[in-house]
């Protein structure tokens, strides 16, 4: 756990799952928030592991809750069906509170998934009605819950539509555009009406303007070989990740996060 606005940087223990040998796959999701009563730090963690997709019967569901104040994870039990399958976030979506996530289940509908941070209680809602064949993806947009979503056979003639949720959990839908640029792949909404793109030939990311059709180059090339970039809403807090006497990693928190990434473990096919 880092915060850049105070410089602090916390290794997390372990989380205490005891996984079956026998599951070959799985989907997981991280959840950062804070709970606003307590002013304490929360992860939430949900894995589902599956041996075939679309089998239910012997899926397993493990969801967990870290406690910055407490250094320790608590289990949990989730309640969506372990046939659910995760669909990573483009933002941080965490809100007055409550974390959200988006998941598909066999009939291939979403369904957002909510966490509280204070209750620490999951919840459950729909999302608007979006055709089967298209891809959803939960982010913000202007301080609200959103999702973008698109064709994914239609790389350099996407539409994509951004809803929004609004008070009692009504969606409205606030933009629709269809970029004209090369083959491309969407990283997030930026300033409401604008768009994050990597473009595919060139792993260049780049910022469109859907009313001027102007693309700006944000100077910053991906890697080729690991392809792993996010771009996130940042909203700077200054309450501490650390409790009681823990100086660990407070002057060197970047070279830490750092040393983290550049130890990862790497597939024999990525290593060069």
């Amino acid at each position: 756990m880092w915060n850049p606005a105070t410089r602090e940087f916390r290794s997390l223990p372990p989380a205490p799952i005891e996984i079956e040998a026998f599951f070959p796959n799985h989907d997981h999701q991280f959840g950062l928030g804070f709970d606003l009563l307590t002013q304490d730090f929360k992860v939430v963690w949900i894995r589902v592991f599956w041996d075939e997709p679309g089998q239910g019967a012997n899926n397993r569901v493990y969801a967990y809750v870290y406690s910055s104040c407490n250094n320790s994870w608590k289990h949990l039990t989730p309640e969506f069906p372990p046939s659910s399958t995760l669909s990573a976030p483009l933002d941080a979506t965490y809100l007055n509170g409550v974390y959200y996530g988006l998941s598909m289940g066999l009939d291939d509908i979403y369904t957002i998934h909510s966490f509280d941070m204070g209750s620490e209680q999951f919840g459950e809602m729909q999302v608007p009605d979006i055709p089967s064949e298209h891809w959803g993806k939960l982010t913000l947009h202007g301080g609200s819950l959103a999702i973008l979503t698109g064709d994914p056979g239609k790389p350099m003639t996407s539409i994509y539509d951004v809803w929004v949720m609004k008070q009692g959990g009504n969606w409205s839908k606030v933009l629709t555009l269809q970029p004209h640029i090369d083959a491309h792949w969407p990283y997030n909404i930026w300033d409401n009406d604008k768009m994050v793109f990597e473009i595919t030939e060139t792993s260049q990311l780049v910022l469109y303007n859907p009313e001027t059709r102007q693309v700006t180059d944000l100077g910053f090339q991906l890697d080729l070989i690991f392809s792993g970039c996010w771009v996130f809403n940042y909203k700077e807090s200054l309450v501490p990740i650390k409790r009681g006497n823990e100086t660990q990693g407070e002057d060197n928190a970047v070279e830490q996060i750092e040393h983290y990434f550049y130890t990862i473990p790497m597939d024999e096919d990525l290593r060069v």
